[in-house]
């Protein structure tokens, strides 16, 4: 009930940013120091203008040890007096400035400062989360947490905290001035302030849910122009360019609809501020006027108390600015608070030495408690190459997943060399693993740079050399600016089988004793897997390498071939022995041949 409490009032997600504040303490404190001299000095310049209005109009105002009483000649002014009348005023401004310039300055910086360690955090923790969350979760969505929701935050962090710091201290000088001016008419003025706050509470209620569903809004069409965009091919190939543009429209008109409640909720603030101050100041005229209220006094008191108002809206409306940043608070802390399942032991040991051996000891592996591998029992020798083939989801990527621990077993274990891989660092166990996927995955960057990808140091003659036992350097060198092209979103200026080669090279130039293999030549022409897979034997040599099949002619000189089917191994052998027992594997192997010639499927 308490979590419960806390959360509607926002407190507790409020109270998660207190630690990326704490290492700036020092600074902030700057910032309150500065915020309580602001309201100081804000006060005195009231004071000092009331002053000056009544030395010059003559009018008896005592100001305490502050200032000198005033004479009611002002044919006597002498021209001292007149001069210290208008020096004081900016005098007093300037300092002030320069009391905002530094107070604002130190705030923001702790803002901005804060807001940029929270995204960085999100992102390496989103980063070291396992792969079952990406599963889980759309592209579009982790990047408009990363991106809107933490500019969100910088709003919150900066200038809500700012007026937090600097507001209060304003309100309070600015009280203090009225009733040093005049008890009564203060009182009137703060029996008012009250009526105010009600309906700001109930506006910001609203404000909170309407910009929670527009950042949901935001992450839902930040996936549709993912999407879209990503698959344009397949949009334009079947005239789905009306529906997709439906489909973004109706995320587009939610957040709309969201950003309009909320911008009802801000204009409604400003005239309920506004009407309630201009009947503060009737009656301060009106009572004037009765009173006889000397002129000094009533500019001293009407400028205090709008100068108390102003302060007074923005502290009224911070709970509205905190109510729509609190769902961006919410949604960033979700993701840092989710667990990372896949870390070191406390006794993890680097990995040294060669490898010698892989073993999977009756490993069993449940996605969302739902079985996906059963009692898998496997020995790899060091430098064999082991295949696996089966029908789709029959727990292929599953299984040599578990080897990098991108997943993390939940039955048995998987012994390198003896040892359970989970007492191994992760760093020192993937550094020992090289990945070629079905799937190229290259980035925005040069090719230099995509070949040297996770290897630190690597040197141009290097790469060349990758590139080149990779199949891959004529085709590079004849890019328009060589090894420094860069190859754009999605690789877009290589077709599959270049980009599949750099990919290689990217292993080659990594030279990872472990080597696995998702299906890198299947989503290729006959061409290009045949330059590809020269690529992909150069890379085996002397290595330990586990080979995700379709097509069953790269994988017949296997040394060992698994058959997989509903996640357990039900046929295991090399290929002329699996051919023999007339099984699951001789079942795929006359389905794949049947079309091809006896000379094809000899090869």
């Amino acid at each position: 009930m308490d979590s419960k409490k806390q959360d509607s009032s926002g407190h507790g997600q409020l109270k998660q940013l207190l630690p990326y504040v704490k290492p700036y303490r020092l600074r902030l404190g700057v910032g309150i120091l500065m915020g309580i001299l602001y309201g100081a000095t804000t006060s005195a310049l009231i004071a000092a203008l009331g002053w000056s209005i009544g030395l010059i109009s003559g009018d008896n105002m005592h100001m305490g040890s502050m200032f000198p009483q005033m004479s009611n000649d002002t044919t006597k002014l002498a021209l001292e007096q007149v001069i210290r009348a208008i020096a004081v005023l900016p005098a007093v401004a300037i300092l002030q400035g320069i009391i905002f310039f530094i107070g604002k300055y130190f705030v923001e910086w702790v803002g901005n400062r804060v807001v940029a360690d929270l995204r960085m955090d999100l992102f390496k923790h989103i980063h070291a989360l396992p792969m079952q969350f990406f599963t889980k979760s759309r592209a579009g969505e982790l990047i408009t947490r990363i991106t809107s929701d933490t500019a969100v935050l910088t709003g919150l962090v900066s200038n809500v905290l700012a007026d937090a710091i600097r507001s209060p201290f304003t309100l309070i000088g600015s009280i203090g001035v009225m009733f040093w001016a005049n008890w009564k008419l203060s009182i009137m003025a703060l029996v008012v302030f009250p009526l105010c706050i009600a309906p700001i509470a109930m506006i910001s209620r609203r404000i909170r849910k309407a910009s929670k569903k527009g950042q949901e809004g935001t992450s839902d069409m930040l996936s549709v122009v993912q999407e879209s965009i990503g698959g344009a091919i397949v949009v334009k190939a079947f005239q789905m360019e009306e529906e997709e543009n439906e489909r973004f429209n109706h995320f587009n008109r939610t957040i709309f609809k969201m950003t309009m409640r909320q911008a009802r909720g801000n204009s409604l603030s400003e005239p309920l501020m506004t009407g309630v101050s201009a009947i503060g100041l009737a009656a301060i005229v009106v009572y004037a006027y009765t009173t006889q209220l000397p002129l000094g006094v009533l500019v001293v008191f009407g400028a205090a108390m709008v100068n108390m108002y102003k302060p007074a809206k923005k502290l009224s409306q911070l709970h509205m600015r905190v109510s729509r940043a609190l769902p961006s608070v919410e949604r960033v802390f979700e993701i840092l608070e989710t667990p990372n399942t896949i870390q070191d032991r406390a006794n993890a040991v680097e990995f040294n030495g060669e490898i010698k051996q892989i073993q999977f000891k009756q490993v069993g592996f449940s996605y969302d408690k739902t079985p996906v591998l059963e009692k898998i029992n496997l020995d790899i020798e060091a430098g064999q190459t082991v295949a696996f083939v089966g029908s789709s989801g029959a727990g292929k990527t599953t299984l040599v997943n578990l080897v990098p621990r991108f997943f993390d077993v939940t039955e048995g274990r998987i012994e390198l060399n003896g040892k359970d891989i989970r007492d191994y660092t992760l760093q020192s166990l993937r550094r020992q693993i090289g990945i070629v996927t079905q799937r190229t995955i290259l980035f925005n960057r040069s090719v230099a740079e995509n070949i040297a990808y996770g290897s630190k140091g690597a040197t141009r003659e290097q790469i060349e050399d990758a590139a080149k036992r990779a199949n891959a350097h004529q085709f590079i060198t004849e890019l328009e600016h060589g090894y420094d092209t860069v190859i754009g979103e999605q690789a877009a200026l290589l077709s599959g089988g270049m980009a599949q080669r750099v990919a290689i090279a990217r292993a080659l130039l990594r030279n990872p004793p472990i080597l696995i293999l998702d299906e890198a030549t299947s989503a290729l022409d006959n061409e290009s897997e045949r330059l590809v897979q020269i690529a992909l034997n150069e890379l085996m040599k002397n290595r330990t390498v586990l080979v995700i099949a379709h097509r069953l002619s790269t994988i017949v000189h296997s040394d060992t071939i698994v058959v997989m089917d509903k996640g357990k191994i039900v046929e295991q052998g090399t290929h002329a022995e699996l051919l023999e027992k007339a099984g699951k594997y001789k079942y795929f192997h006359d389905m794949q041949f049947s079309e091809t010639s006896p000379a094809q499927a000899a090869e």
